[in-house]
């Protein structure tokens, strides 16, 4: 009764992150959480959902990964991206990175 709203927003995050794997990327920002500033940290890339974690690989590198179970996902209401919020693992600060969808016509 009181848990049933907990299990659907696990539900629906596991969803989303299994819908974003193999998701090819335009390009990956990250939000400054004390300036609100933008910065671009990947342009042209692909998400990885495998093993437990949410990997960004850009240009042959990787600009961001993240533990499945302790990220907040959401996509933008536009649906052109999605917004991911998880802890650094070494400063223990909020981050937040949005990814761009490609778009294919």
């Amino acid at each position: 009764m009181f848990f049933n709203r907990q299990k659907q927003t696990d539900k629906t995050k596991r969803q989303l992150i299994t819908r974003l794997d193999g998701r090819a990327v335009k390009y990956v920002t990250k939000r400054d959480a004390e300036t609100s500033v933008e910065s671009v940290i990947g342009r042209s890339g692909r998400i990885n959902t495998k093993n437990g974690y949410i990997t960004i690989i850009c240009d042959g590198t990787e600009v961001f990964r993240c533990s499945s179970d302790e990220a907040k996902c959401g996509e933008l209401l536009s649906l052109d991206g999605v917004i991911i919020y998880t802890k650094d693992e070494n400063s223990h600060q909020d981050i937040m990175v949005v990814a761009y969808y490609k778009y294919y016509r």
